[in-house]
């Protein structure tokens, strides 16, 4: 990025025109323009408004832009991929925490507020469960003395001297 910087300024040197009068017809601040002059990448926060910062400036120069914007795309290319994967990931992750908070701190209108209804078990359903696994249990001892009582009984007809005859 210096060596643009370092056109641009050559350039507008060579052309005669004033620091001053450049960033007042670039519409920018003059530690804008001294910064892009002095390929100062750090002090701009915003890549786009960088790159559309060194394409209108090539452009008032009359410098050759295809040229300039190609050594631009090439210093990001070789800026950026130099980061570290765990930097991106750090960075990342700041960020999701970062939303999470704000996601938590946002106030909310009771009417516009989703409602989230928590499962609760009534009372009812609870002494319904209660009653009708009594009943089962009561069905089940009932079923079983009677199956031992009819056990017994035709033991005792078997045992017994006595025969019956039925007749018609």
């Amino acid at each position: 990025m210096k060596e643009i910087g370092i056109i641009f300024k050559e350039k507008r040197e060579e052309i005669g025109i004033k620091a001053e009068e450049a960033a007042k017809d670039m519409n920018i601040t003059m530690p804008q323009l001294e910064n892009l002059e002095d390929g100062n990448v750090n002090a701009f926060k915003d890549i786009f408004f960088l790159k559309d910062l060194v394409r209108k400036y090539a452009v008032y120069l009359n410098v050759d832009e295809e040229k300039i914007m190609e050594e631009f795309n090439d210093f990001v290319f070789d800026f950026t991929s130099k980061i570290p994967v765990s930097e991106i990931e750090q960075k990342v992750k700041e960020i999701e925490k970062q939303n999470e908070i704000e996601t938590r701190k946002k106030i909310s209108s009771p009417y516009t507020r989703k409602k989230v209804q928590k499962a609760k078990l009534k009372p009812i359903y609870i002494v319904s469960i209660f009653v009708i696994i009594l009943i089962c249990i009561t069905f089940i001892i009932v079923n079983m003395v009677l199956s031992k009582l009819k056990e017994e009984n035709i033991i005792n007809m078997l045992g017994s001297d006595c025969i019956y005859e039925f007749t018609k």
